[in-house]
């Protein structure tokens, strides 16, 4: 009786705790941080619909959800539900009317030809290379035109070229590819939101008619090429190319080297334009303007300098976010410093959840795909739990009393708590769209983010602030400097970690689990709200792993892998391609170049493998009659005929991988049908090819 009594006392005790969690969150209306996370429940609910709503759907959704509103008007807890449903109905309908304003159809097959189109943008540039994103593309014959808003064409060399500019160049426009694997990275889903329906190479030479109709786009991306020359000019092309990318946001100098060594350090934040930047640079103009108006006893006592140094950091937010080309996290981070300044001029308390709720619904609303992308996924975790602590840590201040450190303690505790924190509130997120955890990230970033904040980026303000002067070379230098002493600390953390890196192989489930324990952690300010996230572990350790699959077929490729025992190996396509890049990555395994015991010839392939099963790769149509009656699963570039599908336990043609796209198979046996997984989901939708 003692356990039990024991057991039932910490019951209620948690129930308590929990309904007083509730209550308090009522009281303090923080009901509305949940709109967001309803709105994304909503995107996503859309995103997984196998078929497209129709219009009549979505109003019928709606009107239920307003419906639960009003009838909830003297119902304060089925108001509030009512209102929940309400923003998820306006997620739901984010997407369908973001493609009616500005999506595209999706070009169906490639087409070649000498074309007329606008540049709309540069959005890559790395010295050798340039990838242009053309509007208003004409050519001749009619039939050859691509029928899209836009497309991104990728072309040798590098062009001084602007928006507004006209080109005229022989082109190859091709259909915008279809993800690798399934659950990979959506071209299509993101392309079509974006108005691009069609990837594209130019070839030969290239004509340009300089137009100065490019508006501020124009000016602003000239701006940004100015500075990247500079800078580069300065401190060469392997450090000048990370400085170009902290200070423009452009990373397409950064080598490949460096950015695997930053990422398994942990801080290959730091070259992405994010929240980190924007507040140490606007913060670094805030604290100067108000040190120097107070050196001035009479300013200061006349004026609000406090009020008047968040102005200046609202500017400079707002000139980094144009400088840095307007990326999504820039952007995200402007409005969410806007806010915190904005409460600092109205006196107002700056850093409160309800301010990144108001700054995540106003991403949502205006780029609605931006909440499937790594970027806002990590940012948005890390804000919040971030917040959270911030939170939890005035309340035991208040409760407790402050308590003095000495500042270089308090320094490094703060580095290392911060550090902590957002590393473990966007684990799940690194580990699903990237592969990596960065065990060491911990010490990396104690290692950095004082040289990042304290001398790297304001040395980078700085010499930006002076360059209409000529006068930038001593902060660059200082910058770059910086920078040789950052990737020596990333080179340190990687030589110590020795390679390890535990990453588990996730489920698209894991984010929706790891979602939901945001949610929760945001909506609580008592220490209940850490339930959500220690529950959210054991969750994602039990329902969200996947496992290598058994087979891998590409749809773009020849590349075919198969397991068998514990080698996975091709038995067609060749190794170190796109596909089977992408397969190594995804699923942390090693692929081989070939298996011993595959019987290859050129009318098709057999394995028999250790598992206990046969699979047959047929290449000519007079096989399929053998090899369907004896193998258990069949592959086919050709149409199978119908007997086929009879005989074999499962068969994959080429109307299934042109229709679904590559297909990863898991073998459950002899006695359960194989578990397919494919990288397309919904054909029908309108960012996918209607002929694949």
């Amino acid at each position: 009786m003692g356990l039990l009594g024991w057991l039932v006392a910490r019951t209620t005790a948690i129930f308590h705790n929990f309904y007083i969690a509730v209550a308090d969150a009522t009281t303090q209306r923080r009901n509305f941080i949940l709109f967001p996370f309803a709105m994304i429940f909503g995107l996503i609910g859309y995103r997984v619909l196998p078929e497209e709503p129709g219009l009549g759907q979505l109003a019928i959704l709606m009107g239920c959800a307003l419906f639960t509103f009003l009838l909830g008007r003297n119902h304060p807890r089925l108001r509030e539900i009512g209102l929940l449903a309400v923003m998820f109905s306006i997620g739901a309908m984010l997407l369908p009317i973001h493609g009616a304003l500005f999506g595209t159809t999706m070009l169906e097959a490639p087409k070649y030809g000498t074309y007329t189109a606008r540049i709309e943008a540069v959005t890559y540039d790395d010295g050798s290379q340039q990838r242009w994103v053309l509007s208003g593309i004409a050519g001749e014959p009619e039939w050859a035109v691509p029928e899209v808003r836009m497309a991104r064409v990728t072309v040798q060399g590098v062009y001084a070229v602007s928006p507004g500019d006209v080109v005229t160049a022989r082109i190859r426009f091709y259909p915008v590819p279809p993800p690798a694997v399934p659950g990979g990275y959506d071209s299509q889903f993101v392309s079509h939101f974006d108005g691009i329906g069609a990837y594209g190479t130019a070839f030969g030479d290239i004509g340009i008619e300089k137009h100065g109709t490019g508006g501020l786009a124009r000016i602003v991306k000239d701006l940004r090429a100015a500075i990247t020359g500079r800078i580069v000019g300065q401190l060469g092309d392997r450090i000048g190319g990370i400085a170009a990318a902290l200070v423009t946001g452009d990373q397409s100098r950064i080598a490949e080297e460096d950015r695997n060594l930053m990422a398994a350090a942990g801080i290959a934040h730091v070259i992405a334009i994010s929240g980190l930047h924007l507040t140490l640079v606007a913060g670094t103009m805030f604290a100067c303007v108000r040190f120097l108006l107070s050196l001035n006893h009479g300013v200061a006592q006349r004026l609000p300098i406090k009020k008047i140094a968040a102005g200046f950091g609202i500017a400079t937010a707002l000139a980094y976010m144009v400088i840095s080309g307007m990326v999504i996290p820039a952007v995200r981070s402007t409005i969410m410093l806007g806010l915190i300044f904005a409460a600092v001029i109205a006196g107002r308390q700056a850093l409160t959840m309800r301010n990144v709720a108001i700054a995540g619904m106003a991403i949502i609303v205006f780029e609605p795909t931006s909440v499937f992308r790594a970027s806002f996924q990590l940012s948005f975790a890390a804000v919040i739990a971030l917040i959270g602590a911030y939170e939890l840590a005035r309340q035991r201040r208040e409760n407790k009393g402050r308590q003095q450190r000495g500042r270089a303690l308090a320094l490094i505790f703060d580095i290392a708590t911060t550090s902590v924190i957002a590393g473990l509130a966007t684990l799940i997120f690194t580990a699903y769209h990237f592969q990596q955890t960065a065990p060491f990230g911990v010490l990396g970033n104690l290692m950095v983010m004082p040289i990042v904040s304290f001398v790297m980026m304001p040395a980078a303000l700085l010499g930006t602030l002076l360059l209409p002067f000529g006068l930038e070379t001593l902060p660059y230098t200082v910058l770059g400097w910086n920078i040789e002493a950052m990737l020596w600390c990333a080179n340190f953390v990687r030589l110590l970690s020795g390679g390890f890196d535990p990453s588990p192989i996730l489920s698209p489930a894991a984010l929706i689990v790891a979602l939901l324990a945001l949610a929760w952690m945001a909506y609580f300010r008592t220490p209940i709200r850490l339930i959500g996230p220690l529950i959210a572990v054991p969750l994602i350790a039990v329902l969200c792993l996947e496992q290598a699959p058994d087979i891998f077929i590409a749809d773009q490729s020849q590349a075919l892998a198969v397991r068998s025992g514990d080698q996975i190996a091709l038995i067609a396509g060749r190794n170190n391609t796109f596909a089977t890049t992408i397969w190594s990555e995804r699923y942390i395994t090693q692929i081989e170049d070939s298996h011993t015991e595959t019987g290859c010839d050129s009318r098709g392939c057999f394995l028999a493998t250790k598992d206990g099963y046969t699979v047959a790769l047929i290449k000519s149509r007079d096989l399929f009659e053998e090899d369907c009656r004896i193998a258990d699963i069949v592959i086919s570039r050709l149409e199978a005929p119908s007997q086929c599908h009879k005989a074999a336990a499962l068969v994959i043609d080429a109307s299934d991988l042109a229709r679904y796209g590559a297909h990863m198979i898991d073998w459950n046996g002899p006695h359960l049908p194989p578990t397919i997984r494919t990288a397309i989901d919904g054909p029908n939708r309108p960012w996918r090819i209607k002929n694949q």
